[in-house]
């Protein structure tokens, strides 16, 4: 939030979505809070993974008449090692992290 206003939504999932696939229940979740018009018409999957090699993966939503994007689903791992890492260690290392992940 920023000034009161909602700019971005999260949904944390415990699920390595990198090693297993997005279940339907959980993408129409995340595209109903798209399409919510809340924030910036997009919805982010925070899902645990401990490999560097999951990146990050975007699925727009298009409007079934226009074709046109309306919003986005974001799927963005984040590296528990990393994390783990970082609180045992450099707490302005661990805040850039997660600013990163978020922005």
């Amino acid at each position: 939030m920023k000034e009161g206003r909602v700019v971005k939504l999260l949904d944390a999932k415990y699920r390595d979505l990198w090693e297993r696939s997005l279940p339907a229940k959980m993408l129409y979740q995340l595209a109903i809070y798209a399409v919510s018009g809340i924030g910036d018409k997009t919805a982010t999957i925070l899902y645990p993974t401990l490999s560097d090699i999951p990146t990050t993966a975007k699925i727009n939503i298009n409007d079934p008449v226009s074709c046109g994007n309306i919003a986005s689903v974001i799927l963005q791992p984040v590296n528990l090692e990393k994390v783990a890492e970082f609180v045992s260690g450099d707490l302005g290392e661990l805040r850039g992290y997660v600013m990163e992940i978020i922005e």
